[in-house]
């Protein structure tokens, strides 16, 4: 079985291009390709219900179970983050009438993060990749040989 070589061509992203990007994504299983510090990757919009679409973001074609708990590149440049607490809002406010300060270490101390591959938001998505990566390319070619 014969490896095939990829040859990205590229260019730096400017502020049209993530106006394109966005509009193309717009679209059901429409792919754009960036190149993140190195980091070749695929954001596609998939259906995850009838009622809600995420955007998902492959490296190198994967999304690697690994990832969801393991500490690594790929989770901190491009998984989403979200942050839970083991009590409820409401319980929370209660808490907090009672002694403030207090509330507020036990919030530090009982908040955990996970990781989620699907984006609901291409604006919080952008952000996320401009703040994680120092230079963002769009693959304009790609070539195989």
């Amino acid at each position: 079985m014969q490896e095939t070589e990829t040859k990205l061509t590229t260019r730096v992203i400017t502020a049209q291009d993530w106006k394109d990007i966005e509009q193309k994504l717009t679209h059901f299983y429409s792919q754009v390709k960036l190149v993140c510090d190195g980091y070749p990757i695929t954001i596609c919009l998939e259906r995850v219900s009838q009622m809600q679409n995420r955007l998902r973001v492959y490296v190198n074609g994967v999304i690697m179970g690994k990832w969801f708990v393991e500490d690594c590149e790929e989770r901190r440049r491009f998984m989403r983050p979200r942050t839970k607490q083991f009590r409820s809002k409401k319980e929370l406010a209660k808490m907090r009438r009672i002694d403030k300060k207090w509330a507020k270490e036990w919030e530090k101390r009982n908040t955990y993060t996970y990781y989620e591959d699907g984006w609901t938001s291409f604006r919080s998505l952008k952000s996320h990749l401009i703040k994680q990566n120092k230079v963002i390319e769009l693959v304009v070619a790609d070539e195989r040989s």
